[in-house]
């Protein structure tokens, strides 16, 4: 339940008069309204305003989190924040290559140090209860994940797919390439403490990561789309997406990616208002890819591919 605005507005002015652990205790509080179970930016159905919108958020969990480092509710929304915020910048640098490369490179370079910053606030939120996670994961990952629980599968998340997205935009860093095993590790680790997560966000993560890793299988992330599709509580733009962008690309698969992205762009942006932001910009995704089915594809024509 949100608290009122008079409530969080005392307790601000509290925590400025007041000593350390009174106002960390204000901050606490506060940090458990803004990170409840209402989201303004979820519902949005403006990707651009939200975009604008996110840099002061995350300001404001960031000075939170300074006061309150421990808090868990504020540590997941800062690292989803980051990521979220990471990815609306890459789909710009994408659609901006054609008209501006100068600008795309500048927005990918930010974007990773985003990414990497949302990666650092979930990997602190592993640590709470799991002190040296990261250093532990990096010595032996099988023995350290084997070691969490349900409770951490958020942070599990939001890890995987934040440093996921870092590679995304800095396929150069070989530093990153090395750590493919690891991520991939986190979010194997997701479907197994709970799969059903965010709709079965786990397995459109790994679904992705099978098609694209070294050594990948196409076969076993399709089996990913298909758990993903089977958990999913109402349809999600994004799943037919990945799957035409990860699978039907490389394998020049014409009639599936086309088909994938129609049934996209059919998804009822009011039948899941928690995911309206989402199927937004996923829908964008997918009318851009429609727009470049000439130069994704050998075998088509520039009739082909219309929005």
């Amino acid at each position: 339940m949100q608290r009122p605005f008079s409530l969080l507005l005392g307790l601000l002015v509290l925590a400025l008069l007041s000593g350390c652990s009174i106002k960390r205790l204000a901050v606490d509080v506060v940090g458990d309204a803004l990170t409840g179970d209402s989201d303004v930016y979820s519902t949005d159905d403006d990707p651009e305003l939200v975009r604008e919108a996110i840099p002061f958020g995350l300001k404001t969990y960031e000075s939170l989190l300074a006061t309150s480092p421990d808090h868990r509710g504020l540590l997941l929304s800062t690292a989803k924040g980051f990521t979220a915020y990471a990815y609306l910048l890459q789909d710009e640098a994408d659609r901006m290559d054609e008209q501006d490369l100068s600008r795309a490179r500048l927005l990918r370079a930010r974007a990773k140090g985003l990414y990497l910053r949302g990666r650092q606030y979930a990997i602190r939120g592993l640590e709470l209860s799991r002190p040296g996670f990261e250093a532990r994961l990096r010595r032996d990952p099988d023995a350290t994940l084997a070691q969490t629980s349900e409770r951490e599968v958020p942070f599990l998340y939001w890890a995987a797919l934040s440093w996921a997205g870092a590679l995304s935009v800095g396929a150069d860093d070989l530093a990153l390439v090395s750590d493919i095993p690891l991520f991939g590790a986190l979010a194997r680790r997701v479907v197994v403490l709970d799969e059903g997560y965010e709709g079965g966000a786990a397995h459109e993560f790994l679904l992705s990561y099978e098609a694209r890793r070294p050594g990948g299988n196409a076969a076993l992330a399709r089996e990913h789309f298909r758990r993903a599709l089977a958990l999913a509580h109402v349809p999600r733009a994004s799943l037919y997406v990945t799957l035409a962008e990860s699978l039907s690309i490389p394998e020049q698969n014409l009639p599936e990616f086309t088909e994938l992205l129609t049934t996209a762009l059919a998804v009822d942006l009011n039948r899941e208002p928690n995911l309206r932001l989402a199927n937004v910009v996923a829908q964008r995704r997918a009318r851009w890819l429609l727009t470049h089915t000439p130069d994704l594809f050998l075998e088509t024509d520039h009739r082909e591919g219309t929005p």
